[in-house]
């Protein structure tokens, strides 16, 4: 006979000796099959099984990142075999009675019995977490449960750990995850997804993957780095929007000088692991523009036409003085990074300006005498050299400046809508945010 539960979603197994058959009733009759409402794909089983989360009435329109089935934002290929997982609200309970009801032959797992039974633990848990509080934890309100790792699939796996770190009652983790002879990790998955459902009342989670640098070289001495940092000194001598450029920038450079000093320390580090952040803002019917912070935003003052790129100098007050400070004074609630109370602000991918300048120039008595031609000079950051030995597991990424000149120019042309640099660059930048590191 044929038989339907949530097994199924991993394919049904040869029955091995430690399983056990009860044969219920021989005059039950066979019943075919019908494989009209098997589902294809991980989106359509999410879609039929819990309408309401794909539903076409949402203000938004969701899609299906990650599950059992597919690795995070992989394609959505239809289900191997086919013909053989169908849609359920309730594997279990309503799984059972349609079983019954069509003269099929039950199979069960001690897993997803256990998920039942979690599931209604959550249900639970939505009017009485606050009367058993004193059970798991001590604080009020929720703590907010950050984990970061190399993958989505790693994010969520790694939760149920940081959960039992954080509560009072040591055997929760153990008591969660199944733990059976049938278990495999998309049941830790499964169970560490309940898990949460059940700590949502005292915990806040967020996760996030692991995008940064694997190291740093700073070239040259130290002295170097001390008088790259003097040079702002002389910044007050161009104006206001320059002295406050320098002050900006101070916070960052005396770093450089540090990392000489403290190449070792977890403060060092952690600013390093602060120069770039990067998330997305999603609008309804909109597309998904890519922001980035960090303190590497520090270094773009201006826009190529000269006015300010952030109009208004952020707040300066240090720790609790700056409302929108975390407690340890490196960060605020927009996610930006904050050193010694300067606040680097997000900046939109596509507006990131350029790093170079251009300045024109007359070329007298060129190409021959008595003609003169009009060139430009152009200088700054203009690539960056990557390259990877055979001893070294990171590619190595150096930034490099370089100068050109090139002719003829017009220096009176001014194209109407003027737009500078790479927009090309801006997008595989987007596209490997989006890739490895997803907000």
């Amino acid at each position: 006979m044929v038989s339907i539960s949530m097994i199924a979603i991993f394919g049904l197994s040869a029955f091995t000796a430690a399983d056990i058959t009860v044969a219920v009733d021989e005059n039950v009759k066979p019943i075919p099959l019908d494989i009209s409402t098997a589902v294809t794909s991980s989106t359509e089983l999410l879609k039929r099984s819990c309408p309401e989360e794909l539903s076409d009435k949402l203000p938004y329109r969701p899609k299906v990142l990650m599950s059992t089935f597919t690795e995070f934002e992989a394609p959505d290929e239809s289900f191997e075999p086919k013909d053989q997982i169908f849609p359920s609200s309730d594997g279990l309970v309503r799984g059972a009675i349609e079983a019954w009801a069509k003269h099929q032959h039950l199979v069960l797992r001690p897993d997803e019995v256990w998920f039942e039974i979690l599931t209604q633990v959550n249900f639970y848990m939505k009017k009485h977490a606050e009367d058993i509080r004193h059970l798991f934890v001590d604080h009020e309100g929720k703590e907010k449960i950050l984990v970061d790792e190399i993958s989505w699939r790693r994010v969520v796996g790694a939760v149920s750990q940081a959960i039992q770190e954080r509560v009072k009652t040591p055997w929760l983790y153990d008591w969660i995850m199944p733990g059976f002879t049938t278990s495999d990790e998309n049941d830790d998955l499964t169970a560490t997804v309940l898990m949460m459902g059940m700590m949502q009342h005292y915990f806040e989670f967020g996760g996030s993957i692991i995008c940064g640098l694997p190291k740093v070289t700073l070239l040259g001495e130290r002295e170097d780095w001390v008088q790259l940092l003097e040079k702002l000194d002389y910044f007050k001598e161009f104006g206001e929007e320059p002295q406050e450029y320098a002050q900006e920038l101070r916070p960052i450079l005396s770093r450089f000088v540090r990392t000489w000093d403290e190449p070792d320390s977890d403060e060092i580090k952690e600013f390093w692991g602060q120069i770039v952040r990067a998330k997305s803002k999603f609008s309804c019917g909109g597309g998904d523009p890519k922001y980035v912070s960090g303190w590497i935003t520090g270094f773009l003052k201006w826009q190529p036409s000269g006015s300010l790129r952030v109009f208004k100098m952020p707040e300066r007050a240090l720790g609790e003085d700056n409302p929108n400070s975390d407690a340890n004074g490196s960060g605020n609630k927009n996610g930006e990074v904050v050193l010694d109370g300067i606040t680097y602000v997000q900046e939109d991918l596509s507006d990131i300006p350029i790093g170079y300048a251009k300045v024109p120039m007359k070329m007298i008595g060129y190409p021959h005498g008595g003609v003169d031609t009009m060139a430009y000079l152009l200088a700054g950051n203009v690539a960056v050299n990557r390259t990877q030995t055979s001893d070294e597991e990171f590619v190595r990424a150096q930034p490099l400046s370089a100068w050109f000149m090139y002719a003829p120019i017009d220096a009176d042309y001014e194209p109407e809508f003027p737009r500078y640099g790479s927009h090309s660059e801006l997008v595989d930048i987007g596209n490997a945010i989006s890739k490895q590191c997803p907000a």
